[in-house]
């Protein structure tokens, strides 16, 4: 029955990412496939957060539309494919199946922490771009276009507190766990500081050789851009999935 359970949930969730284009087909496929495991192991109070973290990233997505990357810097825009899929769940389906063998609720914790983190980044970099003054870079603080990776502003760290406790609050009131409330929103709010910090100090930016601006695409303007700083390897979504594993580690050592 549980399973039966599972399948109907992560197939109608499935079905409205697809519909909404919120994801590719092959983004659905790996994302049902998720969402059955998670489902299945963690029962109503884990799909619920996968559902809030879905409708929150779609709802900010409608929201912001082409105002998120007004300078067209970001590597990838529209719907997520399954390498999106799995740095953002990936991580927190890991933490629920090890939650299925072992049965510590450390690991479901882990994984509200790691959901945290992922809805956190979602709002933060849909509507942080809306401020109306520029992002700052988080070490720096010299202004960077917005929606480059690395910045902060004001609208995106509320947008990541809201994230972060919205998925803190369902759980708590889903496994009720009222005391998890700090632990999640803490695990999640810190998760998407490290990616922020990634992003400034590591992630791969490159130059665009016909207007000077800095982006993460290797091409812009119709040419290839050059290598400013960073790894070349680490773009954004390896940033992201480093960072849903900062949380995972996180959220077990408070668990702890």
């Amino acid at each position: 029955m549980q399973v039966l359970y599972a399948l109907l949930l992560s197939s109608s969730l499935a079905g409205l990412a697809l519909w909404k284009r919120a994801l590719t087909p092959g983004g659905t496929t790996l994302a049902w496939a998720l969402c059955l495991l998670i489902t299945a192991y963690g029962g109503g109070a884990a799909f619920a957060i996968l559902a809030v973290t879905l409708l929150g990233t779609v709802a900010a997505d409608r929201f912001a539309g082409e105002r998120t990357d007004p300078y067209a810097v970001r590597r990838k825009s529209g719907s997520r494919d399954a390498v999106r899929v799995l740095c953002n769940v990936g991580v927190a389906g890991c933490a629920m199946l090890l939650y299925g063998i072992t049965g510590w609720k450390g690991f479901l914790l882990a994984y509200a922490g790691v959901m945290a983190e992922s809805l956190a980044d979602s709002l933060a970099s849909k509507l942080g771009p809306l401020s109306k003054s520029p992002p700052r870079d988080i070490i720096t603080l010299k202004p960077i276009p917005a929606g480059l990776s690395g910045g902060v502003s004001l609208v995106g760290t509320l947008s990541e507190l809201l994230g972060a406790a919205v998925v803190a609050l369902v759980f708590s009131l889903g496994t009720g766990n009222p005391k998890a409330l700090l632990t999640v929103t803490l695990a999640g709010f810190l998760g998407v500081t490290f990616d922020s910090v990634l992003g400034s100090r590591a992630q791969a930016k490159y130059l665009c050789t016909v207007c000077g601006m800095v982006t993460e695409r290797e091409t812009h303007c119709g040419e290839d851009t050059r290598l400013a700083s960073g790894l070349r390897w680490l773009n954004n979504d390896a940033v992201n999935f480093l960072s849903n594993l900062f949380s995972l580690m996180l959220a077990l050592l408070l668990a702890i």
